[in-house]
């Protein structure tokens, strides 16, 4: 029993000096999400309430440098919005590959938990690889992204189909943008996307380009952004752009905002493009739990007003 109490003790120094296990997600989980419910009042339409989005986000790290994203929306079906790992072995070079945002726009790339107004801009919606059909802003594909002095990059071949689809032809989409910090509340960029679709399975692919600048100052009380876009599809040349100005009226809590959306869906057809205005109030209560305020005037570039209306969401987060 001396024997066996002495060999015990002598292995216990041993035994304390094993490595702990690789994997390390267990311990890095987090789980965030939010809820959104929306009400609007149009001068000419319906009158609703809704619930509009209900999403959960899970993160972690499995092991050192490589992460991991899933969440879902429990408002759409399929619920999937994102799924993807991350390597990120130095702060100037790292991998992303799975279902994600499509690198493109300053907007685009925000989530919609962080934007400014109720609405994304119409041009945004409307032209930005992903929001375009419908996909969230996303695709499934690998991004090549990284930070370095006063410039960010992020490089992209996504299979161009949208959310949850996989490939309809043997062409991947080519995405890109790059952001320069010359100050620290100043950033300017610009993005780009290369890309080839069809209507049909037997139809042949047509271009799918898009070229877009941003611009954003953001300083403690006021912030002013903008972007310009430009699409064509097929043969039909797209444009658009918006403008947005911030003010706190008390730090960190009221934010009074102005924005402007121009968008024309075809620069070949005269007087078809729309405008709106938005006027707009936040209010934050406690990190992201917000509520928002924003009278939107839908007006066409041939004149006259297409709509108007009082939208309000309040956002739950955690």
């Amino acid at each position: 029993m001396l024997l066996a109490a002495g060999l015990l003790s002598m292995s216990a120094p041993a035994e304390e000096k094993k490595d702990p296990p690789a994997v390390t997600a267990l311990q890095s989980l987090k789980l965030s999400g939010y809820a959104q419910l929306f009400a609007v009042a149009w001068d000419a339409g319906v009158d609703t309430f809704s619930l509009r989005r209900a999403r959960l986000s899970l993160t972690g790290e499995i092991v050192k440098n490589l992460r991991f994203k899933l969440a879902v929306d429990l408002m759409k079906s399929p619920a999937l919005v994102d799924a993807f790992v991350e390597f990120e072995p130095s702060r100037a070079v790292g991998l992303r590959a799975g279902q994600c945002l499509v690198p493109f726009s300053m907007n685009n790339v925000t989530s919609v938990a962080e934007i400014d107004m109720v609405n994304r801009p119409i041009v945004v919606e409307e032209l930005a690889p992903g929001r375009d059909n419908g996909a969230s802003g996303r695709d499934v594909g690998a991004i090549l992204y990284g930070s370095c002095s006063i410039l960010e990059y992020a490089l992209g071949f996504v299979n161009g189909a949208g959310i949850n689809r996989t490939d309809a032809d043997s062409h991947k989409d080519f995405s890109g943008r790059v952001v320069l910090r010359p100050l620290k509340v100043l950033t300017v960029g610009g993005s780009f996307y290369r890309g080839r679709q069809s209507a049909a399975a037997e139809d042949p692919l047509v271009a799918r380009d898009k070229e877009g600048l941003e611009a954003g100052l953001s300083m403690k009380r006021f912030s002013l952004k903008g972007e310009y876009i430009h699409a064509k599809d097929d043969l039909i040349s797209k444009a658009g752009w918006y403008a947005q100005a911030g003010f706190f009226a008390l730090p960190g809590k009221l934010q009074a905002l102005l924005g402007y959306d121009s968008l024309d869906l075809d620069r070949a057809v005269p007087d078809d493009g729309k405008r709106v205005i938005v006027v707009g109030v936040n209010w934050f209560i406690a990190g992201k739990t917000k509520l928002q305020l924003n009278y939107e005037i839908h007006r066409l570039e041939a004149g006259g007003r297409e709509k108007s209306g009082i939208l309000a969401q309040f956002q739950a987060a955690f």
